[in-house]
C-alpha cells in the first residue's frame, strides 16, 4: 500500500525502462543507461543517459499539488467539476523526470549529440502521455485517472571539441480523484 504520488512515480519508472531502455536496442547511442524512481546519485559518464522520476518540482516550491479549481491550475484547456457533494474531488498531483544525456565519452559532433539528446527527451515526454495510470488507487482511495507533460526545459552544456551533454526536466501532472 501507498500514497498515489508514490505510486505514479514507480509506474513512470516502469514504463520509462520499458520505453527507454528495454525496448532500445543496446547498440543505439540513444539507449538510457539508468532509469530510476527518485534522485540519481551515480557518475553520469558511467550512466551516460539517465532519467530520473520524482514528485514535485523542487525548482519551483510554488509548483505543487492542488485541489482543481485552484487559481495557478485553470487553463489547461480542459473543463473539469471541482467536486462533487456527497462525493469526492479532483486533484492535480505533479512531478518530474529529470533526463540527462551525458556524450563525453562518445566523442559526438554537436549536432549529433544534439539530436540524439532530443530523441531520448522526445521518447520521455511520449511515453510519459502513454502510460497507463488508471489502475492505480492507494490505501486512501484516491485513484489516478490520467497523466500529462505540462512543460520541459532542456539545455546543452560542455563544449567543444566533441564532449556534450544536454540536461533537462520534463514536468508532469496527474489527474486524480480523492474520495470524502
Amino acid at each position: 500500500m501507498s500514497q498515489i504520488t508514490h505510486l505514479l512515480i514507480k509506474r513512470l519508472e516502469t514504463s520509462l525502462t520499458a520505453s527507454l531502455l528495454t525496448a532500445i536496442s543496446s547498440s543505439s547511442p540513444t539507449r538510457a543507461k539508468k532509469i530510476q524512481a527518485y534522485r540519481f546519485q551515480e557518475n553520469p559518464l558511467e550512466e551516460n543517459i539517465y532519467l530520473w522520476v520524482a514528485g514535485g518540482n523542487p525548482e519551483d516550491p510554488n509548483d505543487r499539488d492542488a485541489r482543481v479549481g485552484t487559481a495557478q491550475m485553470e487553463g489547461l484547456g480542459m473543463e473539469l467539476p471541482r467536486g462533487e457533494v456527497g462525493g469526492g474531488h479532483l486533484w492535480w498531483r505533479k512531478g518530474h523526470v529529470e533526463v540527462g544525456c551525458y556524450f563525453v565519452r562518445e566523442h559526438f559532433a554537436q549536432s549529433v549529440a544534439g539530436d540524439y539528446a532530443h530523441i531520448v527527451l522526445g521518447r520521455t515526454m511520449n511515453c510519459i502521455e502513454r502510460t497507463q495510470v488508471s489502475d492505480l488507487v492507494d490505501e486512501f482511495g484516491e485513484q489516478a485517472v490520467l497523466i500529462t507533460v505540462y512543460a520541459s526545459a532542456f539545455f546543452e552544456g560542455g563544449g567543444p571539441p566533441n564532449q556534450y551533454l544536454w540536461r533537462g526536466k520534463v514536468l508532469w501532472q496527474a489527474l486524480t480523484e480523492r474520495p470524502y
